[in-house]
C-alpha cells in the first residue's frame, strides 16, 4: 500500500476542511491493486442527514474539455443513510484511470449504480457543476488548477433525455422537477 503524496494529502486536508468537523478518509484500490483512490466523507455536510464525498487522485491524470487538458476531482452528496456511494465515486476514479473515461461536464459512465446494486431507480451517473459548496468549483493547490464536479446518480430515461438534448437542458429539467439529488433512489425526472 502506497502512502499519499504530499499533493494529495495538501487536496484532502483541503476537502478535510470544507466538509466540516466530522470527517474521515479512505483509501480505494481496485481489484487488482494497481490504482488507488483516496475518498474524503463529511458527515452532516453540506446539510444534516446529508454526508459529502470528495476524491483524491483524479487529478493526478488529465482530463480533456475539447482539446483543453484539466484536472478534474469529483464530488458527491448523499443522504448520509445511503450505502456504497463512496464506491461509486472511487469507480469513477477507477474508470478514469483503468478505461480512459473523459470525467468531464456532462460525461456520463453507464451502470455504475448497478455494480453496488445502490439503487432501484438510477443507473448510470454523469457530471454536473458542484452547485452545493459555494467554493469548490475550481482550487489552485501545489501549483495545479483543480476543477471539481458533482456525480449525478441518473436513470435510464435521463440518460436518454441526456443524448438526445444535452447536460444542460436535462439540469433544467431537473431544477424544474425540483428532484431531490440527495435521494439514490428518487424516482426519474423523466
Amino acid at each position: 500500500m502506497r502512502s499519499p503524496t504530499a499533493y494529495e494529502l495538501e487536496l484532502g486536508r483541503f476537502l478535510r476542511s470544507r466538509f466540516g468537523a466530522d470527517t474521515k478518509v479512505v483509501r480505494f484500490a481496485d481489484d487488482e491493486h494497481e490504482n488507488d483512490a483516496f475518498i474524503v466523507s463529511g458527515y452532516d455536510c453540506p446539510y444534516e442527514g446529508v454526508t459529502s464525498y470528495g476524491s483524491v487522485g483524479l487529478s493526478n491524470r488529465d482530463q480533456f474539455s475539447g482539446s483543453l487538458p484539466v484536472r478534474v476531482e469529483i464530488l458527491a452528496a448523499c443522504a448520509s443513510s445511503a450505502d456504497f456511494i463512496d464506491n461509486l465515486v472511487a469507480s469513477c476514479v477507477f474508470d478514469s484511470l483503468k478505461n480512459g473515461t473523459n470525467i468531464v461536464y456532462g460525461a456520463v459512465i453507464r451502470d455504475l449504480a448497478v455494480q453496488y446494486n445502490a439503487s432501484s431507480t438510477l443507473k448510470h451517473v454523469t457530471f454536473v457543476s458542484p452547485f452545493l459548496w459555494n467554493d469548490l468549483n475550481k482550487v489552485d493547490l501545489s501549483g495545479k488548477t483543480i476543477h471539481f464536479l458533482l456525480m449525478l446518480p441518473i436513470s435510464d430515461a435521463e440518460l436518454d433525455y441526456l443524448a438526445e438534448c444535452g447536460i444542460d437542458a436535462l439540469e433544467k429539467t431537473f431544477d424544474e422537477k425540483q428532484i431531490d439529488i440527495f435521494d439514490i433512489n428518487r424516482p426519474s425526472a423523466i
